[in-house]
């Protein structure tokens, strides 16, 4: 006869519970950091290279109007927040006045976004001119069929080790072989010349 596997009711546990298991049983995750707020929500937010990449995809895939609506709320709710960002856009190198303007667009070459009107340095941008091709031996027991193209972009954003650049043959998480000053992705734009 087949044992029946032991179900274990979980619904009962508190954080207390949850806390004191932590604590006799330790974590195993050395590199992540558990933080959570003030507010309501109880969850639990595990900070670690897994949840960084998460974070910034979903970034990437939500409105302007949405991020700023969560900076602003941020702003409000957590002091450290605010003190960067006004660092970051208000005081560090800027001094701010009614005839100041920031022209901040996205680079052509290598999508940061810069202020147009700064001075520009040689070194600033950096970004590869080819193309990423996929390393078909880094794929051995890949099935298409099964996991999707290989050349694929969701492909080279989670094994960009196995992708390589055709203008240096470095691999896809190399540092670009062109160095540069940023370009405007307008050409209509003047951008001010290199330092």
């Amino acid at each position: 006869a087949v044992a029946e596997p032991e179900v274990i009711d979980l619904t009962g546990l508190d954080e207390e519970d949850s806390d004191q298991d932590d604590q006799e049983y330790g974590s195993d995750d050395k590199d992540s950091e558990h933080l959570s707020d003030d507010s309501n929500d109880s969850t639990e937010v595990q900070i670690n290279r897994d949840s960084r990449t998460r974070l910034y995809l979903a970034l990437a895939a939500i409105s302007e109007t949405q991020i700023r609506s969560i900076l602003n709320q941020l702003i409000e709710q957590v002091p450290a927040v605010e003190y960067a960002l006004t660092r970051e856009l208000v005081t560090l190198k800027r001094k701010l006045n009614h005839d100041y303007e920031r022209h901040i667009e996205p680079c052509k070459n290598c999508h940061e976004e810069f202020d147009t009107q700064s001075k520009r340095s040689n070194t600033e941008c950096s970004f590869h001119p080819g193309s990423l091709k996929p390393n078909c031996n880094s794929f051995p027991d890949w099935d298409e069929d099964v996991h999707g193209p290989i050349d694929a972009e969701k492909t080279r954003r989670e094994y960009p080790e196995n992708f390589m650049w055709s203008c240096c043959k470095e691999d896809g998480e190399s540092e670009g072989c062109v160095h540069g000053a940023h370009q405007s992705a307008n050409p209509h734009k003047k951008a001010r010349v290199a330092a």
